[in-house]
């Protein structure tokens, strides 16, 4: 699969790109999530969702249903996943600011919302992580896609810029 939102691709067994979400996310935007196809494998997480998928349920394959919420692994599959939640129309999704990777751009042209966060988040790390720094070597971007989700990103709007997609754009 290749386009705008970027190709699947193995990764290195060696690495983890699992850097978990910070329960302060969650308190701000005040929103529960039916949903999160990303969830930790190795810790209990965080993410206020009935349903949870590790890596070894491969979210990425399974049916996906109601409010999502979506911290991808970060790497080349990043533009996967922020394909299939756009696809999907009802969640949020917070990824680093990659303001010029092309699944990005796809992403804002989809997206009803976004939150650049000021600063950089300290991310909780997996198991495997555990020896490197938490904070984040880029910015952070939340996406969101449903009336719900938006109203809920704009909580975060005293944390960084909001902005809401005008609507009817093509």
């Amino acid at each position: 699969m290749s386009g705008m939102f970027g190709d699947a691709r193995v990764h290195p067994k060696h690495k983890s790109v699992e850097w978990y979400t910070p329960a302060w996310i969650f308190a701000a935007l005040g929103l529960t999530f039916d949903m999160d196809p990303c969830s930790p494998h190795d810790m209990e997480s965080m993410v206020p969702a009935a349903i949870k998928y590790t890596v070894f349920d491969d979210g990425l394959k399974r049916h996906w249903a109601g409010r999502v919420w979506l911290n991808p692994p970060y790497g080349p599959d990043t533009g996967v996943w922020v394909k299939r939640m756009a696809e999907h129309r009802c969640g949020i999704a917070l990824v680093f600011s990659r303001t010029d990777a092309s699944w990005f751009q796809a992403a804002m042209r989809s997206a009803d919302a976004v939150c650049f966060l000021a600063g950089r988040v300290e991310f909780i790390p997996g198991h495997e992580n555990k020896h490197k720094k938490s904070r984040c070597g880029a910015g952070t971007a939340l996406f969101s896609w449903g009336f719900d989700c938006v109203q809920g990103l704009r909580k975060l709007g005293d944390r960084g810029v909001f902005l809401e997609m005008p609507k009817g754009r093509a």
